[in-house]
């Protein structure tokens, strides 16, 4: 009995064995308990890190506009705002000084109002009594009789050249070192040669319309000035005036002018570029509006009391 148990046990073991030689040795693995497949699922392989796209660094906005064919220029209004209308407070021996980069500049003629021309339709001429050196004359005497000290000069510094005045009208500045306050007397050259009835009426005179030019110093080109204007107390000067003229009549002053050029406002922070009328307006229409300037002027810079009060 036992030796029949013991045979049958040891011909079960040699089949089994016999049976595990003959499989292959993938058919051997799948006898072996080994964990079913996963099931199936998106796998994400790993990948190259990517270079970031190049992107422009964002410029930031421009302080000025590019400048028109005739080098003016719009300043960035976040400059502009902190710029606000003030008055001026000055002591009695401040000095002001009237002068003119482009003296023989002259108005339209008319009635007894005429002149030779330095060239024909130049709205120019060499007489005093007639070109806008005769309008400095006139502001110089109106702000003394409101107490101001003023000098005028009234060189020609257009010759030998136009173009180059602004050089020469700078040696005129330089040579008044007292002097505190520098007002550049112009004639505005539009070209409205129609246009004659382009001025406000006022008490029943007919009176030009005026404007102030701010040089930014910016330039046309890199390097082009050594010493740039403070244009911020300028244009607040300006700005200041052209208010309070514009409160005499909404229509007396028109938009300050910003340039790109410095038109030797880097002497002090309180030049002014006037322009009083223009080509197509008459003398008398230009010299009933110096009382008007004067007045503006005496609001915003105004004389301290002799006696301290």
């Amino acid at each position: 009995m036992c030796y029949n148990a013991g045979m049958k046990r040891y011909f079960m073991l040699l089949l089994a064995s016999l049976l595990l030689i003959g499989c292959s040795p993938q058919e051997a693995e799948l006898t072996q308990e080994t964990p079913a497949p996963p099931s199936a699922q998106t796998v994400e392989l790993p990948t190259a890190t990517k270079t970031p796209t190049a992107s422009p660094t964002p410029s930031p906005t421009p302080m000025f506009s590019e400048p028109d064919e005739k080098g003016d220029i719009v300043i960035n209004e976040g400059l502009l705002e902190p710029l606000t209308p003030t008055t001026y407070e000055v002591s009695s021996d401040t000095v002001i000084l009237i002068y003119h980069t482009h003296a023989e500049e002259a108005y339209r003629q008319e009635g007894d109002y005429t002149y030779e021309e330095t060239e024909e339709n130049s709205y120019r001429t060499l007489d005093n009594e007639k070109n806008v050196v005769a309008v400095g004359e006139a502001l110089k005497s109106t702000l003394e009789e409101l107490g101001y000290t003023v000098i005028h000069d009234t060189t020609d510094v257009e010759p030998p050249e136009l173009l180059s005045a602004y050089s020469r009208s700078l040696i005129v500045m330089e040579s008044y070192p007292e002097a505190d306050i520098f007002i550049d007397l112009h004639r505005n050259a539009a070209n409205v040669r129609m246009k004659s009835d382009d001025v406000v009426m006022l008490n029943g005179k007919r009176c030009a319309k005026m404007f102030f030019v701010v040089g930014t110093g910016i330039g046309t080109y890199e390097g082009e000035y050594d010493v740039a204007p403070d244009w911020e107390s300028n244009y607040r000067l300006a700005l200041s005036l052209t208010e309070r003229l514009r409160e005499i009549d909404s229509e007396l002053a028109l938009d300050i002018r910003t340039k790109v050029g410095r038109y030797n406002q880097h002497v002090s922070n309180m030049c002014i570029l006037l322009e009083l009328g223009h080509n197509a307006n008459t003398l008398d229409d230009v010299l009933n509006s110096v009382p008007l300037f004067a007045e503006a002027f005496a609001d915003i810079i105004i004389l301290e009391d002799g006696d301290g009060d």
